[in-house]
């Protein structure tokens, strides 16, 4: 069987697993077009998004997307919204057009960065997501 036979294969044994994610920076470039991805191919049964304030979803693909305001200053008052998530995306960044001379800097603690799954479809789908 060739990779593109066991792809649907392997994204519906995915499936049945139950998995949550989370995704940091949803409302950035990379961000908007990884949640599109993930809720097109329906591959977890819960999606999280966590940032510094809530987005507006108009479209009903969006409706069952969670989403927790946090404080990137305070991270430690909102280590519950990371937990209970066997993936996360970290897809936190700026432009320099948009940072300017001023850069803001944050200290990311572990749970920040990407969690990536031993699945090999996932892995895809991040990167083309970064590269956006």
């Amino acid at each position: 069987m060739d990779e593109t036979e066991a792809l649907p294969k392997l994204r519906e044994d995915f499936r049945m697993q139950n998995k949550s994610v989370f995704i940091l920076g949803a409302s950035g470039e990379t961000g908007r077009v990884l949640l599109k991805e993930i809720l097109e191919q329906s591959l977890f049964s819960k999606v999280t998004l966590i940032g510094r304030r809530k987005l507006t979803f108009h479209e009903e693909a969006y409706k069952n997307v969670n989403q927790e305001v946090v404080d990137f200053e305070k991270l430690d008052d909102y280590a519950s919204a990371f937990q209970g998530h066997d993936v996360g995306f970290c897809c936190l960044g700026t432009t320099r057009n948009k940072a300017g001379a001023v850069r803001k800097k944050y200290i990311f603690f572990p749970f920040c960065w990407p969690v990536m799954p031993r699945n090999p479809f996932l892995l895809p789908l991040f990167l083309s997501a970064c590269s956006a």
